[in-house]
């Protein structure tokens, strides 16, 4: 039987259509997915950053946590602080590293997870960013190489780092 041209990549593009659907749909379906997000409002928080070279500011306050697990072990747990203006979320401070040995980490399944309290990360990296009010970056994304600990547990969350020039993060919260 002869196929035109036209008939056989036909045929070829829809089974590689159907495929590429259904691949999706079985991922779906696996067990045990080591990334994805939580993320809880918050009543209280209080932000302190402080540098060697600058007196102390007044603390920040945040309204919402939000830990992420890219894979298993490694965590980023962000502190959003309110926005000025009509931007919802304005700046945030992030701690990220690796859970300490037998820190059980984030049970996720289709990105969405939850936490089996208490964690307890070691930092390795502190950072700050922030957005504009139309969702645009600004200009200064910092990040900075830093060392120290943050201890969540399911009523309270708490982190702390320095940096290598004596920076200072700290970050204390509650549901």
């Amino acid at each position: 039987m002869f196929r035109s041209p036209l008939t056989f990549r036909t045929g070829l593009v829809l089974s590689l259509a159907a495929g590429q659907l259904v691949a999706p749909l079985q991922a779906r379906q696996l067990p045990g997915e080591d990334f994805g997000r939580w993320q809880r409002p918050l009543a209280r928080c209080r932000i302190l950053m402080t540098t060697p070279a600058k007196p102390a500011p007044p603390p920040d306050s945040c309204r919402l946590l939000r830990l992420d697990q890219q894979m298993e072990g490694l965590l980023t747990v962000r502190f959003l602080q309110p926005g000025s203006g009509e931007s919802l979320l304005d700046r945030q401070l992030v701690f990220a590293g690796v859970l300490e040995e037998g820190s059980p980490g984030l049970s996720c399944r289709q990105s969405r997870c939850e936490p089996s309290w208490p964690l307890l990360l070691r930092v390795s990296a502190v950072g700050q960013s922030g957005y504009g009010a139309m969702g645009t970056a600004m200009p200064l994304t910092r990040a900075r190489l830093a060392r120290g600990h943050c201890l969540l547990k399911s009523g309270r969350f708490s982190c702390e780092a320095t940096g290598q020039a004596g920076e200072l993060w700290q970050a204390e919260a509650s549901p």
